[in-house]
């Protein structure tokens, strides 16, 4: 059994490890297309293009892993199933699970390095590739469009408040759907803000359509919310402390993003929705691989005319179904239509049960 199963790893990796090269420079080639006019253009140096991509490179790893998976699955299984390979261990009593047993552990394992490369490396890999793209690739494009809008901006600020912001307007000095709040010594939440937007005047900030709210310390609020039309909040923070304060949940750990949510515990459920969905889909993420092959497995063990070409084209295309079904179960998670965990891990769910049935029908 041994030997089966270091034949089943070594014909899984070889492919598996191709596929992601290859799928690695068909990546990086398709986006240097993407923009080769602007660096004919501005003269963007071959020393930032090269510094982009590498530290790009492990956000198109996570990407293109899943499909090389699926590939190199679909590859040694059909080839075990022409020479009928498959057929001989099952006449001496091999179980097709025990037959895929090496494919789903080398799966498991690389779920595992997905979750550790989300979590560990790319928060810092992707944060440096933005700042290369937006300082150095699109510096000049940026100039010429007069404008810089930040989205996703959370600042820190003086007095224990922690403020953010749905947008910030970089020419404009303006923020879009703010939310503030105000601790007290020990960080529980004593008082929160809302606005619809708000712009730096020389007066300070001034903030349009405010809702005042005081919060005890159960959490329940104290009195009716008070509402302003426009008032000026004295805030110590000015542009400049929200220019480079962009928050994205890929620029997060696990742990990072799960204390962020904390500092947001009584904000609106929408907002703390949105970012539990993020939090539950940094793990949920990582099994898309092992799911993948559970899904190609199946199809590429058919044995009709064409077998081959049609296992993979199925696969494919249930591959793309499958990403279709959990970027909708993602969108109705943040929209508040389904439950955060619900909708980060409804599509593996899914999946993974209808690759399990469809083996299970082959055994």
């Amino acid at each position: 059994m041994k030997i089966i199963d270091r034949y089943m790893v070594k014909g899984f990796l070889g492919p598996f490890l191709w596929c992601l090269f290859i799928f690695i420079i068909m990546a990086v080639i398709i986006d240097i297309f993407s923009f080769i006019d602007d660096i004919v253009r501005y003269r963007i140096p071959l020393t930032s293009i090269i510094a982009f991509y590498v530290y790009y490179c492990p956000t198109i790893i996570l990407q293109v892993t899943p499909m090389a998976s699926l590939l190199s699955t679909i590859y040694i299984l059909s080839n075990l199933n022409k020479h009928n390979e498959i057929i001989a261990m099952r006449s001496s009593g091999i179980g097709l699970w025990r037959v895929l047993a090496p494919i789903l552990i080398i799966g498991a394992v690389i779920s595992v390095s997905v979750f550790i490369i989300n979590d560990r490396i790319i928060p810092i890999s992707s944060k440096v590739a933005n700042v290369i793209r937006r300082e150095e690739l699109e510096k000049e494009k940026l100039k010429s469009r007069n404008t810089k809008v930040i989205e996703n901006v959370a600042v820190y600020g003086v007095g224990d408040r922690l403020i953010f912001a749905r947008n910030y307007d970089v020419e404009k000095k303006t923020l879009g759907d703010i939310i503030i709040h105000e601790h007290d010594a020990v960080q529980n939440l004593i008082s929160k803000i809302t606005a619809s937007s708000g712009i730096w005047t020389n007066e300070g900030w001034k903030f349009s359509k405010l809702i005042m709210y005081r919060i005890d310390n159960t959490g329940k609020m104290l009195g009716d919310p008070v509402f302003f039309n426009e008032k000026i909040i004295p805030l110590k923070e000015r542009p400049s402390d929200f220019a480079n304060r962009e928050w994205r949940a890929d620029y997060m750990s696990y742990r990072e993003l799960s204390r962020y949510i904390k500092n947001f515990k009584g904000a609106g459920s929408k907002l703390v929705k949105g970012l539990l969905v993020d939090l539950h889909y940094k793990i949920s993420f990582s099994f898309i691989s092992l799911i993948i092959i559970l899904i190609g497995a199946p199809f590429a063990l058919i044995t009709t005319r064409g077998g081959v070409l049609i296992g993979i084209g199925m696969s494919i295309g249930i591959g793309l179904l499958y990403y279709a079904v959990i970027a909708i179960a993602l969108a109705f998670g943040k929209a508040g239509i389904l439950p955060p965990i619900l909708s980060a891990w409804f599509g593996n769910i899914l999946f993974a049960a209808f690759g399990i049935y469809l083996i299970n029908k082959r055994t």
